[in-house]
């Protein structure tokens, strides 16, 4: 624990902010059909219907991540810290399951690639999680 309060606070939601943008855009090319569809949702995806929700509700998730940090961050709704401080609890939840279900990735791109950065993001989530005064 000690040691993860040694990410810097603003530096742990900056970096999360950018993943979260890169995740989007990602997103967006799955939305347009160039990533294959078995390679996100755990390759359990049956056609383009199904991976244009998946990448909606993808897109939803990320939207909604962002304001929670920027919430903790203190940017935006600084009248209900309490929303950033559990928004960011939920996504420690959120990406530590992401992280155990890109483990077990029908496609091994998947596993390769997203288990680390759900790995980090879990990371940086938990770190905003205790916030600016746990330094």
């Amino acid at each position: 624990m000690r040691s993860l309060l040694r990410i810097p606070f603003a530096i742990a939601g900056r970096t999360l902010l950018v993943l979260f943008g890169a995740a989007i855009l990602f997103q967006l090319t799955v939305l347009f059909g160039p990533i294959p569809t078995e390679m996100v949702w755990g390759g359990r995806l049956e056609n383009a219907g199904e991976r244009t929700a998946g990448a909606v509700v993808s897109i939803t998730v990320l939207l909604v991540a962002g304001c929670f940090v920027l919430i903790r961050m203190k940017v935006i709704g600084k009248g209900i810290p309490a929303v950033g401080r559990w928004g960011l609890w939920t996504l420690v939840l959120l990406f530590t399951l992401n992280t155990v279900g890109n483990l077990f990735a029908l496609d091994m791109r998947e596993t390769l690639i997203f288990t680390p950065i759900t790995l980090l993001a879990a990371v940086l989530s938990w770190r905003l999680a205790l916030g600016d005064a746990a330094k």
